[in-house]
């Protein structure tokens, strides 16, 4: 059993905050986040409302769906956990949206650059690849090792690879397939100092690591709030710096299409939405607020360093995410050697019921550890690893 780091106790009454079935480990936040018993408690509140009392929505106030008003308050939570003014925060259905929004939105001309890494989520590389077919731009993916050896070699490959041409770098800040987390503070930098747009993929970070837009410097910053912050699916944010807010055209219009004063609001107009996500989206950052945004990155960067650690302990173990520290917190992505992915996803539930992710046969699985996970489900995930690798 692992030595106990910190308040275990605190951190076992935080896991009865969820509903998450006690024979059952869920170690995929990197896909979706479980839902703490409040906020499931609001969305159901708002939607039972919705149903039994929408007669008395007479439009002199606010509305009961979400699309047309600016929800500022909600919008200023957002702004504190990343950071920003409330006017650049726009409220979107998840990461793929915001990408899209500024993919979309950028007027860029024929043999313009875009650079990335041969290491995006479809949602942080697709919009860009359709705009470069559809507008005749060049986007180029660099490749990365895997695992990343160290922060250097990013900013290396990255800095080298700009040119004259290069107009935008599009990059996440936590790599979904590995858990590498970024140097983007200097890539940033670097790109401002030569004109070069700026765009962070966070589908990853919030709730996971803390996130300064002011200390990156990036231009925009999008990102998912349903996985590692644990609000309802589709939920998820876009900032844009008030600067560079100009330059990004809207992508879906409605009549606040062209207000300037707000640019949040007029990127967060996209027609009728359902409001009850939206309540609950509230609820889960005034759970994170609660707990303390720090004492949740801690928690969640210890669980996964002890993780790492273990994995080391077993024969012909591969580890795709960083040895780097710097690099890393809850998202760890391993293989055994001879084995896939779907094998030790299959093995590990079937034996202990502890669901991690596979991520096909080289790269094995992706292991999330979070807030309502334990070091004791570590140890139960290493004794079962450990079976594997002998055979």
């Amino acid at each position: 059993m692992a030595k106990e780091t910190g308040d275990e106790k605190f951190w076992r009454q935080v896991r009865q905050e969820f509903m998450l079935d006690p024979q059952m480990t869920f170690f995929n936040t990197g896909t979706l986040g479980a839902m703490p018993r409040r906020v499931f408690d609001r969305v159901v509140d708002h939607l039972r409302l919705c149903a039994e009392k929408i007669a008395e929505w007479d439009y002199y106030g606010a509305d009961w769906i979400a699309g047309y008003q600016p929800w500022t308050e909600i919008r200023g939570k957002v702004a504190r956990l990343i950071n920003s003014e409330v006017t650049e925060v726009a409220l979107t259905e998840n990461a793929t949206a915001g990408m899209n929004y500024i993919s979309n939105g950028l007027d860029l001309q024929p043999g313009d650059e875009v650079l990335g890494t041969d290491q995006e989520h479809p949602g942080g590389e697709c919009g860009w690849k359709l705009k470069a077919k559809r507008c005749g731009l060049a986007y180029r993916q660099l490749a990365l090792d895997k695992p990343i050896q160290s922060p250097g070699e990013v900013i290396e490959t990255l800095t080298r690879a700009m040119g004259p041409r290069t107009r935008v770098i599009a990059i996440p800040h936590i790599v979904t397939g590995s858990g590498a987390v970024l140097p983007v503070k200097e890539i940033c930098a670097e790109a401002a100092r030569r004109g070069v747009f700026t765009v962070i993929d966070g589908a990853q970070t919030a709730g996971q690591i803390k996130i300064d837009v002011r200390e990156l410097g990036c231009d925009a910053y999008y990102g998912s709030l349903h996985k590692w912050l644990c609000a309802p699916a589709g939920n998820g944010f876009l900032y844009l710096k008030k600067e560079k807010a100009p330059r990004v055209w809207t992508t879906l219009a409605s009549t606040q299409w062209d207000n300037h004063e707000d640019d949040g609001f007029r990127l967060s107009q996209r027609g009728t939405g359902n409001l009850s996500l939206l309540m609950g989206l509230d609820e889960a950052l005034d759970f994170h607020f609660e707990l303390g945004p720090e004492r949740v990155y801690n928690r969640i960067k210890s669980l996964g360093d002890y993780l790492r650690m273990r994995l080391k302990e077993i024969p012909g173990i591969k580890i795709f995410t960083p040895l780097e520290s710097s690099m890393t917190a809850g998202i760890t992505v391993y293989n055994i050697e001879g084995l896939t992915g779907d094998f030790i996803q299959d093995e590990l539930w079937r034996r202990g019921r502890l669901r991690p992710r596979s991520m096909g046969d080289i790269y094995g699985v992706r292991q999330s550890t979070h807030i309502y996970n334990s070091f004791e489900e570590i140890d139960r995930t290493i004794s079962i690893l450990k079976e594997l690798a002998s055979g």
